[in-house]
């Protein structure tokens, strides 16, 4: 499965990515921090991790997420899970990729 980091800016690049069968692993700004969802307090760093549903679903099995936490897809044919605080942090070091403090 493949797996690519995109930066904030760059959006685009990670939803043409993600329509052609990958794994975009984009980081979202942090202003979610402190907010909960489904329970959990939202903590710095906050990503956005977007695919096809099929390929979605396959990777978030893979990494401990469950299928009914993704969210939908809208204007464009795929959907992304919000992954924020340790489990973020802990893919950010699975990609080799310094953290952003701002």
């Amino acid at each position: 499965m493949r797996e690519r980091y995109f930066e904030r800016r760059e959006i685009k690049e990670a939803i043409a990515f993600a329509e052609d069968g990958g794994i975009a692993v984009h980081r979202n700004f942090d202003y979610y921090h402190g907010s909960t969802i489904r329970g959990m307090r939202r903590e710095r760093p906050f990503l956005h991790v977007i695919g096809l549903r099929p390929v979605l679903e396959e990777w978030g099995r893979l990494n401990g997420l469950r299928p009914e936490w993704i969210q939908p897809e809208k204007r464009r044919k795929v959907a992304h899970y919000d992954v924020f605080g340790p489990p973020a942090q802990a893919l950010i070091g699975r990609l080799k990729l310094p953290i952003d403090t701002d």
